[in-house]
């Protein structure tokens, strides 16, 4: 079954609300192993969404419409189709009675206008709103577009909890009984960091050509991630037909992935440090305390982390983690030297197994020919490592070339330990 999901609303086109409907229906659609290829937004106007679900009838067995029916002129949804598909709106007096119950029982007035929301094309089954006064339809199109193919349109008004609690109680169940064969769409993320889209995209150029099960890289934030997908009678007999690709794979680029799906670089540094029993302490300058921040998300994060101080000053560099006054003039704050010091410094102070540093130019003042904004120093003090490296984040912005700098120490870290 292909899917294709219209989004009605103006506000939509002028960027005024965020489209998290998008977001919930894509995966909603894609843990039912429906195919969505196409999304539009069309504003409130009743010729513009006729032709935007007269096109989704000609590639779709299952179009989806979120918005336009609520109580107000601009809410058009259910007139439109009924104008498209020739069909006499309806009044349906149980909907109506169920509205003038909802303002009743939040002790409101019903204004007239609400009734136009009980109107139904005629041969539409009710899609019932259990929080709201917005119903939608389910509608089975196949004859109005002489088709003896599946064409089902389901309409959900735009506010995201009734469209959820619509789709949860009502939509999903009975497209569950439309599915045959039965299939789950099964899929599993490859999180990759170290390597770029490009350079990762060479080294598995021809994996992306393959149909099934397919491969698509995405682009995150200071990472990469390869996106394995296919589709299977049961999530078991998906994840081994994944099995055999992911194992090659990693014998691509195996030294570059660092978790699967929701994990971060966070979260995995994190697991890694209480399973060895390990404790880490931080001395940031240009970050601010986002690495900090990172790890203390993290539940539990107090078995690992003792302490963590942020040292922006030359002062504070020299008082608390003892980084030598004559270092600090010779070599500057942004130096292997003093990323050095630091983390050995504030792993003495703390008392724990590893002592972590950074220190660089964030921008967007500071720099120089000799150090640059988005230079960065990240140091390491573990056992009989005491170690820097040198990083150069070029012209991003502050807050890029902050989050790039936590990215690589995590990562790093990660690869110590």
């Amino acid at each position: 079954m292909k899917a294709e999901i219209i989004f009605i609303g103006t506000e939509l086109l002028l960027g005024q609300i965020l489209n998290s409907n998008a977001v919930f229906l894509g995966q909603e659609l894609a843990s039912l192993g429906i195919d969505c290829h196409f999304q539009t937004i069309v504003g409130d106007n009743k010729e513009r969404v006729q032709l935007a679900v007269q096109t989704a009838t000609q590639r779709a067995d299952l179009i989806i419409t979120t918005g336009g029916l609520g109580p107000t002129s601009d809410d058009l949804t259910h007139e439109s189709l009924s104008e498209l598909f020739a069909e006499e709106l309806k009044l349906d007096q149980k909907v109506l009675e169920h509205i003038k119950e909802m303002f009743k029982k939040r002790n409101r007035e019903m204004a007239d206008s609400n009734a136009k929301q009980a109107y139904r094309p005629a041969s539409a089954d009710l899609l019932f709103n259990p929080i709201g006064t917005a119903p939608g339809i389910i509608w089975d199109i196949s004859k109005k577009c002489k088709t003896t193919d599946t064409k089902l349109i389901l309409t959900f008004p735009g506010v995201p909890s009734e469209m959820k609690a619509m789709w949860k109680e009502i939509a999903k169940p009975f497209l569950i009984e439309k599915l045959e064969p039965k299939q789950v769409l099964v899929y599993k993320e490859l999180k990759i960091y170290g390597l770029g889209e490009s350079s990762l995209a060479e080294r598995v150029q021809d994996l992306l050509d393959l149909q099934d099960p397919t491969i698509a890289p995405l682009a995150g934030r200071a990472e990469c991630r390869l996106r394995l997908a296919t589709k299977a009678e049961t999530k078991e007999i998906g994840f081994e037909k994944l099995k055999t690709i992911e194992d090659e794979i990693f014998k691509r680029v195996g030294e570059f992935i660092y978790g699967f799906d929701d994990e971060t670089l966070e979260s995995v540094v994190a697991n890694k440090l209480k399973k060895q029993n390990l404790t880490l302490a931080l001395a940031e300058s240009c970050t601010g305390g986002l690495l900090s921040q990172r790890l203390t998300e993290l539940a539990g994060s107090s078995a690992y982390t003792k302490t963590n101080i942020i040292t922006y000053s030359n002062e504070s560099k020299t008082k608390m983690l003892q980084v030598e006054p004559n270092i600090l003039e010779q070599f500057g704050a942004v130096s292997e030297e003093v990323a050095l010091q630091m983390a050995e410094g504030v792993q003495k102070l703390a008392q724990t197994d590893l002592g972590l540093a950074i220190t660089g130019i964030a921008g967007p003042d500071g720099g120089s020919i000799q150090k640059p904004i988005g230079l960065v120093y990240i140091a390491i003090s573990y056992k009989n490592l005491k170690q820097a490296q040198k990083f150069d984040f070029g012209q991003a912005t502050r807050s890029d070339i902050r989050w790039l700098a936590s990215q690589s120490a995590l990562n790093w870290l990660r690869k110590i330990i």
